[in-house]
């Protein structure tokens, strides 16, 4: 209570009594007390609801009614002060009375001191300013709880939606690998349509062994388990495999891609078969939400001690509130057109971003002009943190 003033309210019919409370009042060392005396017992559960002091003093008589009542009554109505009930009968059931009716504290006037006094409003503002912590404590925590709650139905919400999307991705290549089976059982020996049908099943099981090899990263990533194998690192090359590797999907949708990498050699530490990794999804997903025909620029540069993969589409660009949520695992942004069933399984970026944090760089996306198109720039220093040791 140091330093700060205390306002209080005695609430007592009796002007001895006031006097006798301002006098102990003032015998209290280094606490700032403001007495102010209500002798009106009809305005007694009014004063104390309006809570505009930070404590009240009742003493149990007040004419026709007594404290207890008023200190029930304003309990009941959620009076916000603690209040201590006065008394002059020494009488063991006004105690416990008081207590039950929700009184902070009991004091008997007639062995009351100025010790005695300062200790009770000590006590009592005290526990008012712990149960107000604790309440503050339990809404936090409740808010804490609910928020979890929530997250915790998003991720079952995601994993379900994930589970069918596997579902439909894993059987989509399926169709055309049973199709072509067929085909061939019924071509006989016709070369050319038991070629087209065996390349049919390859680019088949190509999507379905990358779809697998995705989730194998992404567990082993999540486990820590997963080491990077670095070396000296042509970017030239990394981009020649990924544009190599992302060529039959882009060519399917007829985009044109068009790369720019410096003439001098740009050399960093990395993995390079993660590094391929990297710039195939960005490259995929680029593809993948631009319209048939649309232009995608991979452009390969230094920056400062790193290098710099920037790879921008003229697709329909990236809502405001997911630039952020597209790295989260799973998440995929609704395209339009789409029927329901998105198009991967939504864990591309994430790989992206968690493949490029392990070598040590970052990695963010925007928005082109008035929301269209998409940018992802990627930057990798040329030492990792691992490898300059």
């Amino acid at each position: 209570m140091q330093g700060k003033t205390i306002r209080l309210m005695l609430i007592d019919d009796d002007e001895e009594d006031y006097i006798l409370a301002r006098d102990l009042l003032a015998e209290i060392a280094d606490v700032r007390f403001e007495l102010d005396w209500l002798a009106d017992a009809d305005r007694a559960v009014e004063a104390v609801c309006e809570g505009s002091h930070d404590l009240y003093l009742i003493d149990y008589s007040l004419g026709d009614r007594d404290g207890l009542s008023v200190i029930r009554e304003a309990v009941a109505r959620g009076a916000p002060a603690p209040m201590i009930l006065l008394t002059g009968l020494h009488e063991r059931t006004i105690d416990l009375d008081a207590m039950r009716a929700g009184a902070a504290d009991f004091l008997e006037k007639n062995r009351l001191s100025a010790t005695l006094l300062e200790r009770s409003i000590r006590y009592s503002l005290q526990e008012k300013a712990h149960a107000e912590d604790m309440e503050r404590r339990v809404v936090e925590r409740t808010a804490e709880l609910a928020r979890a709650n929530q997250a915790l139905r998003e991720v079952d919400r995601r994993k379900n939606e994930y589970l069918s999307t596997l579902a439909h991705e894993l059987r989509n290549p399926l169709v055309p690998i049973r199709n072509a089976l067929e085909i061939m059982r019924l071509a006989g020996d016709d070369p050319n349509v038991v070629e087209n049908s065996r390349a049919m099943i390859e680019r088949q099981v190509k999507h379905i062994v990358r779809l697998i090899d995705d989730l194998m990263v992404v567990a082993r990533i999540s486990r820590g388990l997963i080491k990077l194998k670095l070396e000296s690192v042509a970017a030239g090359r990394v981009v020649e495999t990924a544009t190599e590797n992302v060529r039959p999907f882009l060519s399917r949708n007829r985009h044109e891609l068009e790369v720019t990498i410096p003439e001098e050699p740009v050399l960093l530490q990395a993995d390079s078969e993660r590094m391929v990794q990297v710039v195939y999804n960005l490259l995929h997903n680029a593809a993948k939400y631009t319209q048939a025909g649309g232009h995608i620029h991979l452009d390969v540069g230094r920056e400062g001690d790193g290098v710099l993969f920037r790879v921008l589409d003229d697709g329909p660009g990236i809502p405001e509130d997911m630039l952020e949520a597209v790295f989260e695992i799973f998440t995929q942004v609704k395209r339009e057109g789409d029927d329901g069933v998105a198009s991967g399984l939504g864990v591309g970026l994430w790989l992206v971003k968690r493949l490029v944090e392990l070598h040590g760089g970052h990695v963010r996306a925007r928005s082109g002009p008035d929301g269209k198109g998409s940018e992802f720039v990627v930057w990798i220093p040329c030492t990792p943190p691992e490898a300059s040791v």
